[in-house]
């Protein structure tokens, strides 16, 4: 399952807001309760930063969604 979300901010592991991450946690959950084991996360991330940070993260969430699907 590929699971495909954006966000006006930066929440990966790593930033200063990861903490406040709940999607992701919640729908493994949920999907692992459902006996969905393989999940896949594909992040747009940070499109309330401009207009250049915005293109950058479509681009890269269009370019793993082909990866995962091909």
């Amino acid at each position: 399952m590929i699971v495909v979300s954006s966000r006006g901010g930066i929440f990966t592991s790593g930033s200063p807001y990861a903490a406040f991450d709940h999607q992701e946690g919640h729908l493994t959950a949920f999907f692992s309760f459902l006996g969905v084991k393989d999940v896949h996360f594909v992040r747009a991330e940070g499109l309330a930063l401009g207009e250049e940070m915005q293109k950058r993260a479509l681009e890269a969430a269009q370019a793993q969604i082909q990866t995962l699907a091909a």
